[in-house]
């Protein structure tokens, strides 16, 4: 299993609106931030930041029936997920699934930008929400 991660994907933070965190990691941190791009099957608005090795996913509902906006309306804005880049996206979960690892999404589904991903439980990693990211261009 450890042979089909790959390193961090990104870390996704959960934000009512993106306009006040693109000011900051733009202007005043002069990092580079590339979006918005608008996911109107997820009902997201996304911004990609650049800070050195790491990306940052910040993500805000377009809509408000968004699993964004209900995640935020419970109160769980900020920090979100932590992605893992891996490859092999379908035998990993399945290997998974077989040693007990609880799983949000047994089969991968639709992510940004043409990935594929699933998520782990927060009960495998002790609270942490992980999300596994494929991408589908290789």
């Amino acid at each position: 299993m450890t042979d089909s991660v790959r390193g961090c994907a990104h870390i996704g933070i959960l934000l009512p609106e993106l306009e006040t965190a693109a000011g900051l990691f733009r202007e005043r941190l002069g990092l580079e931030v590339r979006g918005p791009f608008e996911e109107p099957e997820l009902g997201l608005r996304i911004l990609w930041v650049s800070a050195g090795d790491t990306t940052l996913e910040l993500v805000a509902p377009a809509r408000e029936d968004s699993r964004a906006a209900a995640a935020i309306a419970r109160g769980e804005a900020g920090v979100h997920h932590v992605a893992l880049a891996v490859e092999g996206l379908d035998e990993l979960l399945g290997a998974l699934a077989a040693v007990g690892v609880p799983l949000r999404d047994a089969t991968p589904r639709a992510g940004a930008h043409g990935t594929r991903v699933a998520f782990l439980d927060p009960a495998a990693s002790g609270g942490a929400l992980i999300e596994l990211v494929e991408d589908a261009h290789g």
